[in-house]
């Protein structure tokens, strides 16, 4: 059986069975399809998704805590395992069988006693067909360009950190970035270069907000935008002044007729403090109008600069840098 190459990397297989021939069968069969691990029951499996979440789980029906249709309907409530397919591995296929699996979110069954070629050719067809949904699903969320989150993305994952925030009453900070006079530099290298230009300082951008939480996307044309959760005004403001420096730091020359002779970015930047009185009467949409009005009052300021709006502060900070 060949290897099989899954996103550049081995697929994560969890086998949840007390049976040992079972598991050394499994074992013996799927050992070049991708990286096995084992669970005798409920407990160590639960466990074992936490610390490595499988592309795929073989599940006995009968186990010594819980039976397979009661895991599997766990596992597909669970937002964070519910996208994993399921093959239920039984050999007992009375009245009723197949809808109970199906009912239970299982993707497949397999019958005992095992046959190994059997066996290797579903396993084989449900992590291709997961990973084809992944990367289908992965491209309805990316910009092609960037490769960075796309608005829909921004916008669904706002919501969710602001009310995130809210409830747990923590900061939250949005950021809008806008390469300073683009069209200048698209004009006078062209478009090819004018996207090799994006592509760096997205580049830039998303390895910046690389704690989990945070989303760089790309709003639209030259502008980013930036989910930091967690994050204070001082902690925003290190952060993008970091940024800042790093594209800088890039040296591309910029047109003739451009303000700075290097690329530069401005940014606007709104944080909600976690103490604020107004936070429940407020909805997500104001942070991102304020970032945006912030990053205006940026580039009329010359550009290559940041200002920050708090929504605990009666008035803006412009603070060149």
């Amino acid at each position: 059986m060949s290897d099989l190459n899954w996103q550049g990397k081995p697929p994560e297989i969890l086998i949840i069975d007390d049976d040992s021939s079972v598991v050394i069968t499994l074992n013996k069969v799927l050992r070049k399809v991708g990286r096995i691990r084992f669970a005798p029951d409920a407990a160590h499996a639960f466990i074992s998704m936490s610390k490595y979440r499988p592309d795929l789980i073989l599940l006995d029906m009968n186990l010594p805590d819980l039976d397979g249709l009661q895991i599997c309907a766990k596992i597909k409530t669970d937002a964070n395992t519910s996208d994993i397919p399921v093959l239920f591995i039984t050999s007992q296929t009375g009245h009723n069988f197949e809808e109970k699996v199906f009912d239970a979110g299982g993707a497949d069954f397999i019958v005992k006693p095992l046959n190994p070629r059997v066996v290797a050719s579903r396993v084989l067809t449900h992590l291709n067909y997961h990973n084809a949904i992944r990367l289908l699903k992965n491209q309805a969320n990316t910009d092609s360009l960037t490769n960075l989150a796309n608005r829909r993305i921004f916008d669904e994952q706002l919501s969710v950190e602001f009310r995130r925030a809210r409830r747990q009453n923590e900061s939250i900070t949005i950021a809008m970035i806008d390469i300073d006079e683009f069209k200048k530099y698209n004009d006078q290298y062209g478009h090819v270069a004018g996207d090799d230009c994006l592509k760096s300082i997205a580049l830039l951008i998303q390895k910046s907000a690389h704690r989990p939480g945070d989303l760089a996307a790309r709003y639209g044309g030259e502008e980013f935008a930036l989910i930091l959760p967690c994050t204070d005004t001082s902690a925003a403001s290190d952060f993008i002044a970091r940024l800042m420096d790093k594209v800088r730091g890039l040296q591309l020359a910029h047109a003739d007729d451009s303000t700075h002779q290097y690329v530069t970015i401005s940014v606007g930047y709104c944080t909600l403090a976690s103490h604020n009185a107004n936070i429940l009467k407020l909805n997500e949409w104001v942070l991102v109008e304020a970032a945006d009005s912030a990053l205006y009052e940026s580039k009329q300021a010359g550009r290559n600069t940041v200002t920050c709006k708090n929504l605990c502060l009666p008035i803006a900070i412009n603070a060149p840098h």
